[in-house]
């Protein structure tokens, strides 16, 4: 019979736990210590435990938490167990093995001898809660507001991006109802759009907004700062006059990149200043290359808009982990 419980009492102990954290540190295992140590995880789930109990899906929650009588898995757990998935690029049965396997996950979940570990079932069912409730940006938020408090935000400057996440699904198969189309440089994606917002000194991702890809960049500018920066940097795609009239009114530097028409193309002046601005600019790229390269997060992995905002948001989580961890080792 198929357990998810691991009964390996002379191994998985907490005595066992604690012996291990003396032997010989690998990178990963060094990795989440440090995120352990870094992170208040109960208060960071505060708000999300009091949405959950105000939700009007307490009978959804409780299909999550009552399962053939096993004990109820913590919230912290949960959230932990996304984070490694995120980290890892792991599935959910893949999560699953690794967990029972390696005991550096254990470590990090707290996971001790009697405890059950969440099984693929539960982790759809949660991304599922955190996704329709909106829980995984509530967490995003709640880690930026430490972030802030850390003064790790500074908030001078903000730099204004977007990336196409292809969809999981190819447009024939119809089973992606949300995904829908856009083009870039001539080539024709479908997908969705992750749109971000950085801290011009720190590089953390301070707004993230999840679309479709046919909604334009520019359409999510007022959704992603605050007008309170000194200055704003975007690509040419965000430029407009009305957009620039407001920066001025409000004496932000505009940081757009200059754009060129048929009957108007850039001055030498404004293709110098275009230099310029992208050599700022150009930094966000680098988190999008860190969400691609290193968490393995090419493409969309589910068929839907909200679980797949779910799945970029817990990665811009993870960015933002690193940075932290970066800006204070």
């Amino acid at each position: 019979m198929r357990t998810n419980k691991v009964n390996n009492i002379d191994l998985f102990t907490q005595a066992a736990n604690e012996g291990f954290e003396k032997h010989i540190k690998t990178q990963s295992k060094r990795a989440l210590e440090t995120i352990n140590q870094k992170i208040n995880w109960k208060d960071l789930i505060i708000p999300i435990e009091q949405k959950l109990e105000m939700s009007k899906t307490k009978t959804t929650e409780s299909r999550l938490v009552s399962q053939v009588g096993r004990r109820p898995f913590s919230l912290e757990v949960i959230v932990k167990c996304f984070i490694l998935q995120t980290i890892y690029n792991l599935s959910d049965p893949r999560l699953e093995e690794e967990i029972a396997d390696r005991r550096s996950f254990q470590i990090f979940l707290g996971i001790t001898s009697g405890d059950s570990i969440p099984d693929e079932t539960t982790l759809v069912r949660y991304r599922k809660t955190f996704s329709s409730l909106g829980l995984d940006k509530m967490l995003f938020d709640r880690f930026n507001k430490k972030l802030k408090q850390r003064q790790l935000i500074v908030g001078k400057g903000t730099i204004v991006d977007a990336t196409i996440k292809q969809a999981q699904a190819r447009p024939i198969s119809n089973k992606d109802q949300d995904a829908d189309f856009t083009k870039k440089r001539g080539k024709t994606y479908y997908g969705y759009k992750g749109h971000i917002a950085i801290d011009e000194d720190s590089q953390i991702i301070k707004r993230l907004e999840f679309t479709k890809a046919s909604v334009h960049d520019s359409n999510e500018f007022d959704n992603l700062i605050d007008y309170t920066e000194e200055a704003v940097f975007a690509d040419k795609g965000y430029a407009n006059k009305s957009r620039r009239k407001k920066l001025e009114s409000k004496r932000i530097f505009d940081g757009i990149l200059e754009k060129g028409y048929r009957n108007k193309p850039l001055t030498p002046v404004q293709r110098k200043v275009n230099r310029l601005l992208s050599t700022i600019r150009n930094s966000v790229e680098r988190t999008f290359a860190y969400m691609k390269n290193v968490l393995g997060y090419e493409r969309c992995s589910y068929y839907d808009l909200e679980t797949n905002r779910f799945e970029f948001t817990l990665a811009a989580l993870v960015f933002n982990i690193r940075r932290m961890i970066s800006l204070t080792s």
